[in-house]
């Protein structure tokens, strides 16, 4: 049997992607380990790196969580006019349901946003194909391609792995020529040669699949239109399959023609209705938009409970109600965090705390609740610069490398009053225990007054340390030191 994770890495050996570079998280990590990846600060660096081996000849390839590719959608959406030199592959893992993140979000969007070719396999076997497409389609239109992967994707099995032929055209380099033309010139480029490009290689691709459920003359029998693990669901289902190879750009023509041929027209996506409000146009289309879905992940049973509603002639029932922490089990700090006095005492300031994506966001409940609001990856420090009164900024020391620097530097430049506390513990604790940049020759050179505070530090001791820096106007910062336990001190 073949997984999904057999077919990636079967697929980077094959194309002969020689860069790799990833960002830490769920549902990332493990197959970035898989592939022996090198971790980067952010996500946008991660980018940065891959576009450079582009440039100078090396295929490469990104590895980030759904959140991440909103850190590097600068250069992603301006690379696609740019132009590159060998491949460049957009891994985005997205977390549905989420359960190692924030927020959902579906990766497709960014498709439409960039322009750029994206596919959304359903199982090994198209994941494979999707990979060699995107590398093929990535050197003709000198721009990047990107693949959705899912942890169901990833972890589904096949009998075997069916392999395109690999080109061995390689080696590919920036042509400095696109200078030639304006940033307006590039632009129409872009629109004139390469989007059409894109449409006759969606429209033409092997990728689309198309299964006739016996014969059905116009407007007669139940149609289904699928991307991504759904299609893999819907295989076995008592209806007419029509499966895109790209979702971007989506092949119009062909989907016009199924979803004339058959009434009703189901569209099995995930998490939101990407395709379907593309398609809201047609008649007889049903999915999300209609109820006869619901949003996030989808299971067989939603899908047969489609088809039941459909038989029926009637839409859903009621919307689901919202999961709670309490169902959930959501965690908390650990018992044994060298860091758990400095939460609690944090917790017993009556000032607004930000926190971060990091272990701060585990101090949002009970029993320590010492964090308020908590808005993504290094997002601590900008927070509380905007705090109507002197507030704390709570933020590891991965997250402070990723992007928190920066808000500390615009505190410093603002000459905002705030109270940073950085914790460092040398790993990314959350997210498997990847090596950490040492935040303190930064701390240092933006806050020379860095207090430094060691884990043998006790609660009352803290609680006075935090009371006399929040009462002092100005920037103040705070180092915290220890060792997770769970995951030791960097290797």
């Amino acid at each position: 049997m073949f997984s999904g994770l057999d077919a990636l890495k079967s697929a980077v050996f094959e194309l002969g992607i020689e860069v790799l570079t990833y960002v830490p998280g769920y549902p990332i990590t493990g197959v970035a380990d898989a592939l022996f990846a090198e971790c980067a600060v952010n996500e946008k660096v991660a980018l940065e790196t891959a576009l450079g081996a582009s440039a100078t000849g090396a295929r490469a390839m990104v590895l980030v969580k759904h959140v991440g590719m909103n850190v590097l959608a600068d250069p992603l959406l301006i690379s696609a006019s740019h132009t590159i030199g060998s491949a460049v592959v957009v891994i985005a893992g997205d977390d549905l349901g989420p359960q190692g993140s924030q927020a959902e979000m579906d990766s497709r969007y960014f498709g439409t946003l960039s322009q750029l070719p994206l596919f959304d396999p359903a199982g090994p076997s198209s994941l494979f194909q999707s990979l060699a497409e995107a590398c093929s389609v990535s050197e003709e239109i000198k721009a990047p391609a990107i693949v959705r992967i899912t942890p169901r994707l990833t972890g589904a099995e096949e009998d075997s792995i069916r392999r395109p032929s690999i080109p061995r055209e390689r080696h590919k380099r920036f042509d400095p020529a696109i200078w030639n033309l304006t940033a307006r010139g590039r632009a129409q480029r872009f629109y004139g040669q390469v989007i059409p490009a894109l449409e006759e290689r969606s429209h033409n691709s092997g990728l689309n699949f198309l299964r006739e459920a016996g014969e059905a003359g116009p407007g007669l029998g139940l149609g289904i239109i699928a991307s991504g693990h759904p299609a893999f669901l819907c295989r076995d289902l008592p209806a007419s399959l029509f499966v895109p190879g790209y979702v971007h750009p989506l092949p119009w023509e062909r989907l016009c023609r199924f979803a004339a041929a058959h009434d009703p027209v189901l569209v099995a996506e995930e998490p939101w209705p990407f395709i379907e409000s593309q398609l809201c146009g047609l008649s007889g289309l049903r999915g999300r938009l209609t109820g006869h879905l619901p949003y996030g992940p989808l299971e067989a049973e939603d899908l047969e409970r489609a088809l039941q509603l459909l038989r029926e002639e009637r839409v859903a029932g009621p919307a689901v109600q919202p999961e709670t922490a309490a169902q959930r089990k959501g965690r908390s700090i650990c018992d044994d965090c060298p860091f758990l006095s400095l939460f609690r005492a944090i917790g017993r300031m009556e000032v607004p705390v930000a926190g971060d994506a990091g272990c701060s966001i585990l101090a949002v409940r009970q029993p320590v609740q010492a964090v308020d609001v908590a808005y993504g990856l290094g997002s601590s420090i900008g927070v509380a610069s905007g705090f109507r009164k002197k507030g704390i900024a709570v933020i590891g020391d991965y997250a402070f490398a990723h992007s928190g620097v920066q808000g500390l530097m615009n505190a410093r430049w603002q000459k905002k009053s705030l109270l940073a506390i950085v914790v460092r513990n040398g790993v990314a604790a959350m997210t498997g225990g990847q090596e950490a940049i040492d935040p303190e020759p930064l701390l240092q050179a933006l806050a020379p007054d860095l207090i430094r505070l060691e884990e043998t530090a006790i609660e009352d001791e803290i609680v006075e340390l935090l009371a006399s820096e929040l009462s002092r106007p100005g920037l103040s910062a705070i180092m915290a030191s220890g060792t997770c336990p769970r995951q030791g001190p960097p290797s």
